[in-house]
């Protein structure tokens, strides 16, 4: 270990519902994950299915129980906004994630890229467009919703508990430092004076043939001026619920 880990580390992971399993995440929990974030998204079979997702709720609960005996912190990701989600759609999605008693939720807009099946969905005219409208008014729902749950908005896509904000988050938010480590990674180090942005290589055998080889897995790499180091803090900052002075 180059850097080591502090003894109350936040050791954290995203998952599919669709790809573990209790035993898979006994295994995270005995290898030192303290926190799993599982991408919910939605509890509507239509929407997920109009995500192209294919897990049920059921895999979400069985997830976040896992981790409860684990003693593991939870999380669930939402996607509002998505093509044919009515505002009931939302309200179930949002009261099912409250119902499994996580302590910490993420929610985001949806954005479609173009070279996606989505986005070339929406361009041949098959799925209607988001509606920026539809989204504002979906945020507030779950600004409320989360609010009456006891799950405070701390950043502008995240809710949780007190005390059970994601440290990994607001270590981008904050403009922290950060060892990003494996394909497409992108690191952030601060240096007296100037911070270093570095990004992985993309691919992952030629990631992993340059790690074999001793390489630094860079594939790029810039130097942030004093200026655009401002802009950044006063960019990041603004989404925070802290703010900055």
């Amino acid at each position: 270990s180059i850097w080591g880990l502090r003894a109350d580390a936040e050791v954290t992971t995203e998952a599919n519902p669709d790809t573990v399993d209790e035993a898979y995440i006994h295994e995270l929990a005995d290898g030192g994950f303290t926190r799993i974030s599982f991408g919910m998204q939605s509890a509507v079979a239509s929407v997920l299915r109009t995500l192209d997702r294919t897990h049920t709720p059921r895999n979400v609960e069985m997830g976040v129980r896992a981790a409860d005996g684990c003693s593991m912190r939870s999380s669930v990701d939402l996607i509002y906004g998505t093509p044919g989600e009515s505002t009931d759609d939302w309200r179930t999605s949002l009261s099912t994630a409250i119902g499994l008693g996580v302590r910490h939720v993420s929610a985001y807009a949806l954005t479609v890229e173009p070279n996606t099946g989505m986005g070339r969905r929406m361009a041949r005219g098959v799925l209607a467009r988001t509606d920026d409208d539809d989204e504002a008014r979906k945020y507030e729902i779950a600004d409320d919703m989360l609010a009456d749950a006891g799950l405070r908005w701390y950043e502008i896509s995240n809710w949780s508990y007190p005390g059970y904000e994601s440290r990994h988050n607001l270590a981008y938010w904050r403009n922290d430092d950060w060892a990003g480590i494996g394909p497409g990674a992108h690191s952030h180090y601060r240096h007296s004076d100037h911070d270093l942005r570095s990004w992985d290589i993309v691919h992952p055998r030629a990631w992993g043939m340059a790690v074999t080889s001793r390489r630094i897995p860079w594939s790029g790499q810039e130097s942030l001026s004093s200026r655009e180091r401002v802009e950044e803090t006063v960019m990041f900052g603004m989404r925070l619920r802290e703010g900055l002075d």
